[in-house]
């Protein structure tokens, strides 16, 4: 595997790892679900590194996704929850007007839903590579 790849899956389980700890305080669930967001873009970038060496400056969990179908690459992914994952990056960095996501501040089970999501992806991508 080459050095960036494994990098990137470094960061990305670091992350994973992060929001592990991060559920264990409810008071925490923006930050852990941003971790979760976190992890699957660095899973995701592993793998496009690895593919072409080519990581595009993104955020968007739904654009690296298409561009791994784009080079036959797809993982069994609830493409709805990807879509809610993808709303934390921005959503939980800068407040606004309706809160820190679409519905406000997650609750814990939603984050525990977002954690077990993203572990699953974290580990297919493991598999992966």
């Amino acid at each position: 595997m080459k050095k960036r790849v494994k990098e990137w899956m470094k960061f990305s389980k670091l992350d994973l790892d992060s929001a592990k700890k991060l559920l264990e305080d409810p008071m925490l669930t923006q930050s852990a679900a941003f971790h979760c967001q976190q992890a699957v873009e660095k899973a995701f970038k592993a793998v496009l590194e690895n593919l072409n060496d080519y990581v595009p400056k993104t955020h968007d969990l739904e654009k690296l996704y298409g561009l791994l179908e784009s080079e036959d690459v797809s993982f069994d992914i609830n493409e709805e929850l990807l879509d809610k994952i993808n709303d934390v990056y921005i959503e939980t960095r800068y407040p606004s007007d309706i809160g820190l996501i679409p519905d406000g501040i997650p609750k814990i089970e939603t984050v525990r839903e977002f954690y077990n999501f993203t572990y699953f992806i974290f580990h297919q991508v493991e598999t992966y590579m």
